[in-house]
């Protein structure tokens, strides 16, 4: 077989080559000079990836090798993709992804709660565009976006569960103290008072509301889960005279009270050794055992006066003092009643309060503070419900099967024309604020008949002018 030189000399010399030379050269030259020893079949079917899952690809020098078809037309939409190292991602303009209301999700990230320099948010404008933020403006902004149901919630929620809804002060006693080397228990009554007890401060402020004059440390301060109480204790010796508010923290908000404590030189304390009493026993009847003696008052039942009756409820006996005030007095005023009677006996009354000093003493409900206490008929324990202006303020057991056996403390405050009136019954308090009329002042107590031997008394334990 001639070579390709010869056959081309032959064709330069005007030679023709023999037919088989021809085709011998031929099928060397390409099969086996040029590395063609196969060909690809002409396709003339479609297929797919899974049976037919390689391509040919060809360098720039000729050289060929078979590709996988499957990562032909792969991008970020289509595929699930694996970075490998220097991977990322640089926009040359900008670039939306509209998710068409579809999921997107990143998952997998890795949890950086703790770590500290993760200090930035993502966000996003009303338009869409996504950036960083140190979460200064979505959290000012967070506010107007809850109810205030959420709000409330939220609130609660960073003050480790404690009430944050808004603190309010009715009443303080004693309302006024004096400049002694002593210690003075401070009472405050009001709503959401139930402040956290590792977030709190009670403060003393000047008049202004704004002055912080002292701090009461946490261990001089008790505190209520109720809401309605809370008590301090601190020495007024040092203070200049005058008036002071109070300042509360409940670990979110600041609440500073409307009325004030007057510190005084020294308290105006009333000789109460000096009251007088005057009585009234049903159908004028003789019973000695019912009188009033300096602050103290007792009625004793006499069935001489009238047969013992559990329906009877005729007021049998009454007592008032001589003025504890003039016109135009404030004043501070506490004292003790305290009852004993039998059991399931009686649903029997008893009236205590304060009465205009111009009117006589009658068998009646005479007092303008309206405290009222009522024993329950065919209750073995002898139950009590208490009234304050004539409104049901709580009920108590006498907590033994011998009957009712039980002191209640009342505080009253005239200031001007209202007055400050405070239960405290089993560790129960209930408080009303009354108008009344700037007049002189009694004490009064009357008591209706029972079904059996009873007694209520009376004890007046403060009483000063301010």
């Amino acid at each position: 077989m001639k070579t390709k030189e010869e056959l081309k000399l032959s064709f330069e010399n005007g030679d023709i080559p023999k037919q088989e030379d021809f085709w011998e050269w031929q099928d060397s030259y390409w099969h086996k000079d040029e590395n063609i020893e196969t060909k690809l079949d002409v396709p003339h079917q479609d297929g797919d990836i899974q049976n037919y899952p390689k391509i040919v690809g060809l360098d720039n020098n000729g050289n060929v090798a078979r590709l996988a078809a499957g990562d032909l037309g792969k991008n970020i939409a289509n595929s699930s993709l694996t970075s490998i190292a220097g991977a990322g991602l640089t926009l040359g303009a900008n670039w939306t992804l509209n998710t068409s209301g579809l999921y997107y999700s990143i998952t997998g990230l890795a949890d950086v709660s703790n770590d500290s320099t993760f200090d930035t948010f993502l966000s996003q404008n009303s338009l869409g565009r996504i950036g960083k933020t140190n979460g200064k403006q979505p959290f000012l902004n967070l506010p107007s976006t809850l109810t205030e149901a959420e709000r409330t919630k939220w609130k609660t929620a960073m003050n480790g569960g404690w009430t944050t809804n808004t603190m309010s002060v009715a009443i303080i006693t004693p309302p006024i103290v004096d400049r002694q080397n002593k210690n003075y228990w401070i009472s405050l009554r009001g709503a959401n008072l139930n402040l956290p007890s590792t977030s709190f401060t009670v403060e003393i402020m000047a008049n202004n509301g704004t002055t912080v004059i002292a701090t009461i440390p946490n261990s001089q301060v008790q505190l209520y889960t109720n809401g309605i109480d809370l008590t301090f204790y601190y020495n007024f010796k040092d203070l200049p005279i005058g008036q002071y508010k109070i300042r509360l923290w409940n670990g979110v908000a600041y609440y500073v009270t409307s009325l004030t404590i007057n510190v005084v030189d020294v308290l105006n304390i009333v000789d109460i050794s000096s009251l007088t009493w005057t009585k009234k026993i049903y159908n004028d009847a003789s019973n000695a055992e019912t009188f009033g003696n300096g602050g103290a008052a007792i009625y004793q039942s006499n069935s001489s006066v009238k047969p013992y009756s559990s329906t009877d409820q005729t007021i049998v006996g009454a007592l008032k003092s001589s003025k504890i005030n003039n016109v135009g007095d404030n004043f501070y005023l506490e004292f003790l009643v305290s009852f004993q009677h039998s059991a399931n006996m009686s649903s029997g009354t008893q009236y205590v309060g304060l009465m205009n000093n111009a009117s006589t003493v009658d068998l009646l409900d005479q007092t303008l503070t309206k405290i009222k206490t009522v024993g329950i008929v065919g209750n073995s324990i002898g139950y009590r419900n208490y009234y304050l202006n004539n409104s049901l303020v709580g009920t108590n057991g006498a907590g033994g099967s011998g009957g009712t056996n039980e002191t209640i403390n009342v505080i009253v405050i005239k200031n001007g024309t209202s007055m400050n009136v405070s239960i405290t019954a089993r560790g129960v308090t209930s408080q009303v604020i009354l108008s009344v009329p700037d007049i002189e002042y009694s004490l009064n107590m009357a008591v209706n008949n029972m079904g059996g031997a009873a007694t209520t008394s009376l004890n007046i334990t403060n009483l000063y002018k301010f």
